[in-house]
């Protein structure tokens, strides 16, 4: 019932102007970042009316908050269907194991594309794999590429990018001075402040962080590989069958 009331408040033209009246607070985007930094790592799927009563905040700012952090499937699918208008930066940058593409990743490849006119992604290499400690059989590195080289296809998405292997937490990212922006999740976050403190002890500009809104499932946790693996949830976020 709760998550029926949410989506009709934001469907209706009352939601357009709480969003307004919320972000013209001095304090909402230093809260927005203390809940992406340190509240949502903790718990992804709090409420609103939580966060509100953790927070001492109203429950209109903690929902405006969370909408911003996070995305339903449906967004998702939403978001994926836009068409890429001027991306902010030249050069973009973002990590990760893809072992199985799911909608956490096509939330974090659209931010990529859109952040950057081009964009690398680090795939992790077997061996940087087995350090990662997952709780699945991660497939082979040509596997886990051809996977998202035929998704980025798909969304038309291939040729504005350049997959190559990841190593190491950093990859190029501390080595290549024109990657002027780095797509995180608020679980990796903390990984592009260490980079930027390498970056700069190298005489490189800091890059801009930009950081994915998490993807919730049907039963508002995060959408994972693990999850998928486990058979929790379908790559779409749904109940598997």
């Amino acid at each position: 019932m709760r998550k029926l009331l949410e989506k009709e408040l934001k469907l209706s033209p009352c939601w357009g102007i709480l969003v307004e009246a919320v972000k013209s607070i001095p304090n909402f985007e230093a809260r927005k970042i203390e809940v992406r930094d340190k509240i949502l790592p903790e718990k992804p799927d709090i409420t609103a009316e939580e966060l509100s009563k953790l927070m001492s905040i109203p429950l209109g700012e903690a929902l405006v908050i969370l909408d911003e952090l996070r995305r339903t499937p449906r967004e998702v699918e939403e978001e994926i269907s836009k068409p890429i208008r001027e991306p902010s930066h030249r050069l973009a940058a973002l990590g990760g194991t893809f072992s199985k593409i799911h909608y956490g990743h096509l939330m974090l490849l659209s931010v990529g594309v859109r952040s950057g006119e081009r964009l690398i992604i680090g795939v992790t290499t077997d061996g940087f794999a087995r350090t990662l400690g997952k709780e699945y059989p991660v497939p082979p590195f040509e596997e886990r590429v051809r996977g998202l080289k035929r998704v980025l296809a798909e969304l038309g998405w291939l040729n504005r990018c350049k997959i190559i292997p990841l190593e190491d937490p950093y990859g190029v990212a501390v080595e290549d001075p024109g990657i002027e922006a780095l797509v995180t999740s608020p679980f990796t976050y903390f990984r592009g402040a260490e980079i930027n403190r390498i970056r700069v002890k190298r005489g490189m500009r800091p890059l801009e962080i930009v950081v994915c809104p998490l993807v919730l499932a049907w039963d508002g946790k995060p959408i994972s590989s693990t999850r998928i693996f486990r058979g929790e949830i379908d790559e779409k976020g749904g109940a598997a069958r």
